[in-house]
């Protein structure tokens, strides 16, 4: 059976993947993310790794890129990918994804207005 596409991935589709985790992202907007930011693990398993300074959780800035996960689940008639975890990578865990910089404020809210 052949999986159906995952991706691509608007500004707004990736801040309702990290709101329904408890994250926001910049009101001004993310980049749009393509099939090709995506790494698959395997045939059923791809990740999305968002920089570190992209995300929020209330003010707090994570120390390392968020990672979303998705799962290709099938019922013997169709395949449908899904939302699997949302979740700080731990330290050692490899990404192509930036973490926060040391100068860069562990807790900084978003700027007024939606400015990036």
């Amino acid at each position: 059976m052949p999986l159906p596409p995952l991706g691509p991935f608007s500004s707004e589709d990736v801040a309702g993947f990290l709101s329904e985790h408890g994250f926001t992202s910049n009101p001004a907007g993310l980049i749009t993310h393509y099939r090709g930011d995506l790494t698959f693990e395997s045939d059923s398993r791809a990740y999305l790794d968002i920089n570190a300074i992209a995300v929020r959780r209330g003010d707090i800035v994570p120390d390392r890129p968020i990672r979303i996960t998705f799962r290709c689940e099938t019922n013997g008639t169709f395949a449908q990918w899904k939302l699997l975890s949302v979740v700080e990578l731990a330290a050692g865990v490899p990404s192509n994804a930036l973490d926060r910089e040391a100068n860069f404020p562990k807790t900084s809210p978003w700027p007024r207005g939606g400015e990036k």
